[in-house]
């Protein structure tokens, strides 16, 4: 493939890093769904409900920025990299969210929101910059609402919570 054809846009096509990129999706969704086995109940279902409302939002948004936006340089492909590296965390901070992991939940839920803010920032196209500010704000905020609900719980042990419990092999006295 030559650097012409790399960097025109692709018609209903996706790109190897988009597809690993689905892969970081699916991982999470796995941690979701743990979290679920762990805690079946309706408590439970509310904690997943809640994430995989906000992770879901983010993922959606990255579909419509790689849409949107052509990731042919390495600058765009080492950013996107980022935003995926942040899902990854977001992912790894699942299982304790509610119980002592919810501040790297909430940085990384930032981190990814500020990267899809950025990337989007760099389209040539003024109805993509159109609306991406129109969505600016709700994104931000909700981000921060995130990182404040993950860092008001206050500071845990690593052997808090029943399902940090098991993950780091505690034992209850």
């Amino acid at each position: 493939m030559s650097a012409t054809e790399e960097s025109e846009p692709r018609a209903g096509g996706v790109s190897t890093l988009e597809l690993f990129f689905d892969l970081v999706f699916v991982f999470t969704l796995t941690q979701l769904t743990s979290v679920l086995a762990d805690e079946p109940s309706w408590k439970g279902l509310l904690q997943v409900s809640v994430m995989l409302g906000v992770i879901f939002w983010m993922y959606g948004g990255y579909a419509w920025l790689t849409n949107s936006v052509v990731v042919d340089r390495l600058t765009r492909r080492l950013t996107l990299l980022g935003g995926m590296a942040g899902f990854l965390v977001v992912a790894l901070a699942v299982p304790g969210a509610f119980e002592g992991s919810g501040t790297a939940f909430g940085l990384a839920y930032l981190a990814v929101v500020l990267v899809h803010l950025g990337m989007f920032a760099v389209s040539s196209r003024l109805t993509v910059k159109q609306a991406i500010l129109g969505l600016a704000p709700f994104n931000l905020s909700s981000a921060l609402l995130v990182l404040v609900a993950g860092s008001s719980a206050g500071p845990h042990s690593t052997c808090s919570g029943q399902r940090l419990s098991r993950l780091h092999g505690c034992r209850r006295s």
